[in-house]
């Protein structure tokens, strides 16, 4: 056994061979769970383009249904009603296309069932055009209106700050509006115009990046399996090498 191999057993590469080994599992993992990750952005991108496919339903009906499957979030409906244009709040720093800007979200009280409100994400407006633009250029149509879109799932823990809040918590808004709404959202569809507010486009069905990044890591992992034993092995042949 030569110098340099007894050094490698020393209590530095020691601790050299765990560290390397710690990041090895590391980076074999991070990359298995980019592909969990991928997997599950599939079968998500699955289940929306098939429901894109259905007819649009009462928002009721939807989240009537939602119980027994749990399953609501990109299901179509349409929301029947009459926009309360003093119940609205704007959600903030959603910017579109690299255009700073908020999305206006509006009480609709539905026709059917009786005393029924649901919110309703009417859309995009450039934070240009809220400060200069006449108000009554995006607001609510008066009258009946009828609403087709997505039913979408609030995201709880959301705050406010006067007129704005940072996500649409449907708790904050039945706290906030003193009226209790539907446990879903509606998500306006584009209906073809270029009004303010603008609707939001449909849903990114794309893989995102998960592919990639695991293809990153499992690189990282292999360039350690091959590398780390290459500087052993020159290590334990180069007796002139210290610890």
């Amino acid at each position: 056994v030569t110098q340099g191999a007894r050094r490698l057993l020393g209590p530095a590469w020691i601790l050299s061979h765990l560290a390397v080994l710690t990041l090895l599992v590391a980076t074999i993992n991070l990359g298995f769970w980019q592909l969990r990750r991928l997997d599950e952005r599939r079968h998500h991108n699955d289940r929306v383009a098939a429901q894109a496919r259905w007819d649009p339903v009462p928002v009721a009906t939807a989240v009537g249904a939602a119980h027994a499957s749990g399953d609501l979030s990109y299901r179509p409906v349409v929301a029947a009603g009459t926009f309360d244009p003093v119940r609205e709040i704007q959600v903030a720093n959603r910017p579109r296309e690299g255009v700073p800007g908020v999305e206006v979200v509006t009480l609709l009280m539905l026709a059917d069932p009786p005393d029924t409100a649901v919110a309703v994400n009417r859309g995009f407006i450039p934070l240009a055009v809220r400060a200069n633009a006449d108000p009554m250029s995006w607001a609510p149509p008066p009258g009946p209106v009828e609403v087709v879109g997505l039913a979408m799932a609030g995201r709880s823990g959301g705050h406010v700050s006067g007129d704005e809040v940072d996500r649409i918590d449907l708790e904050l808004l039945t706290k906030r509006w003193g009226l209790r709404l539907l446990p879903a959202y509606v998500q306006a569809s584009p209906d073809g115009t270029d009004d303010w507010p603008l609707p939001l486009p449909t849903p990114d069905l794309g893989e995102g990046p998960h592919l990639s990044y695991a293809v990153q890591w499992f690189i990282f992992t292999l360039i350690g399996l091959v590398g780390y034993p290459l500087v052993l092995a020159r290590v334990a042949q180069d007796d002139r090498l210290v610890a």
